[in-house]
């Protein structure tokens, strides 16, 4: 890579790192329903230019919007909103990965050999060491909720390799419009207070909201399509494991983590289970998944 591509996929680790405290920072005064709904409704102004019908490929991009849109950031927001530590979460979602080889085995009967095996063994493995680290074990609940939105990204991701002709900033556009009415229907009819204290919130949580729509989102998967069409996944997917790492950095450094040796041993090996599977993984352009 050159030098400035090399800069530029480092800004987007940053950025995907730090989405994970800045969430963090979000829940405490807007709920994971109102956030992920307030962030999508950004998002999708900002995107209005580039929606567009596109034919014989809505009911996918409904299934990806779903799925990788207003279900797995509400449920990672969720996660964020009752765990303890921002660390368990950066790197727990990464389970998308491992889940999404699975699902392309059984869907799309895509061929796995030994080495990606190994990978997702090695992966699943790192979370189980996790789960049993006191910290965590005081609120699984938050794990079994970023394991389900890892699940949810990995079924968009398999459904997402089956589109055609969908440009980047197109399925940005519908994943924003499909995801954020549920998001705020669901929010009248369970907790309809929270638009109230949505708008009365400090300047910290809409700093939130507007971080994770335009810094991690737009900016994100812009600059990451950039250099999709540059370099291979091959080489992309790998460094992009430096945003869990970056993450469980801001976790420590701004919110206070204590890192356990189950968590550090745990998250090495869940994110070199990831690399064996990324470093495997067929070149072929895709959207990437922020965090």
């Amino acid at each position: 890579m050159t030098p400035p591509h090399l800069i530029l996929i480092l800004l987007i680790c940053l950025a995907w790192g730090f989405n994970f405290v800045v969430a963090k920072f979000g829940v405490v005064e807007v709920s994971p329903m109102m956030l992920t709904g307030s962030r999508f409704a950004l998002l999708s102004l900002a995107l209005i230019p580039f929606l567009k019908i596109v034919p014989g490929q809505m009911w996918r991009i409904f299934v990806v919007a779903m799925t990788m849109g207003g279900i797995h950031f509400a449920l990672m927001f969720a996660a964020l909103d009752i765990s303890d530590t921002v660390s368990v979460v950066a790197i727990g979602v990464q389970l998308n990965v491992p889940f999404a080889t699975l699902l392309s085995v059984f869907i799309l009967h895509e061929a796995v050999g030994w080495r990606r095996w190994l990978g997702m063994g090695i992966a699943f493995s790192g979370v189980v060491l996790i789960s049993f680290d006191p910290a965590v074990f005081d609120s699984l609940g938050g794990m079994a909720l970023v394991i389900t939105a890892a699940f949810m990204a990995a079924i968009g991701m398999v459904t997402m390799r089956q589109l055609s002709g969908v440009g980047v900033f197109t399925l940005q556009a519908w994943i924003a419009i499909f995801s954020w009415p549920p998001m705020f229907l669901l929010t009248a009819l369970i907790e309809p207070y929270e638009f109230a204290a949505t708008l009365n919130a400090s300047w910290l949580a809409w700093s939130a909201i507007l971080y994770t729509a335009v810094g991690a989102s737009l900016f994100g998967h812009a600059a990451m399509f950039y250099l999709l069409q540059r370099y291979e996944v091959s080489l992309i997917s790998p460094i992009t494991l430096l945003a869990p790492v970056i993450g469980v950095f801001f976790g420590v450094t701004l919110w206070g983590d204590e890192l356990s040796w189950r968590m550090v041993v745990g998250g090495i090996m869940t994110l070199a289970g990831v690399l064996a599977i990324a470093l495997r993984k067929p070149p072929e352009p895709t959207v990437a998944q922020e965090a």
